[in-house]
């Protein structure tokens, strides 16, 4: 009676703990993508060996439209449905990311010295204002991913000068459904705009 009593207890306590276990691996695991941070350069080919003047203090402000204020990694159908990647994101929101990238690349370019406020900016000091319009992957009529479209306008003003008019446009096709391809578009499109922008402000 004894060592019937005993396996019973032993298979309750068995059971209780089979059960206990389940449900904490159910806490642990997800159904959801794994979170992958994917990472982008500033472009710093426009460096020059000697600046004749002394860099320009420009103040650089970047937002972006709305939809775009995002770290996700976005695409938008011929539909014009507008919606993330699983799993992938940026390393930062869009308008960030693009103030640190376009920041830094105007520091490498050598002309220009950026600023965090107007305070230090100076009566010659210049602005460089710039919104996001486009910075998405674009589906096809199949869901796969044809190309990326990058978009900038903005405005650019030194001292008591008129202020300029800027717009930037970038679209690369995709050949690879990869993730990484995708993202090496991206790349390649915000080299580009940036390119297009630093000629601008000339």
């Amino acid at each position: 009676m004894i060592g019937f009593r005993a396996r019973k207890i032993s298979v309750c306590c068995l059971l209780a703990t089979t059960v206990v276990l389940t449900a904490c691996g159910a806490l642990t695991q997800s159904d959801e993508a794994a979170i992958r941070l994917w990472w982008l350069e500033p472009y710093t080919g426009s460096a020059q060996a000697a600046v004749a003047n002394a860099p320009l203090p420009v103040v650089l402000t970047v937002t972006a439209v709305p939809g775009l204020d995002s770290g996700h990694i976005l695409t938008l159908s011929g539909d014009a449905e507008l919606k993330p990647y699983a799993g992938a994101r940026w390393a930062e929101h869009l308008p960030e990311l693009l103030s640190s990238l376009i920041g830094r690349s105007l520091q490498a370019s050598g002309r220009f010295e950026v600023l965090q406020s107007r305070s230090g900016r100076g009566a010659g000091g210049c602005d460089l204002q710039l919104e996001l319009r486009e910075f998405f992957a674009n589906l096809g009529s199949d869901g796969q991913t044809a190309g990326v479209s990058i978009a900038i306008a903005g405005h650019y003003r030194c001292g008591s000068d008129p202020a300029r008019v800027l717009r930037s446009r970038a679209y690369l096709d995709v050949a690879d459904q990869q993730m990484s391809a995708i993202v090496a578009s991206f790349q390649q499109a915000l080299d580009q705009v940036t390119v297009d922008l630093l000629k601008q402000i000339k």
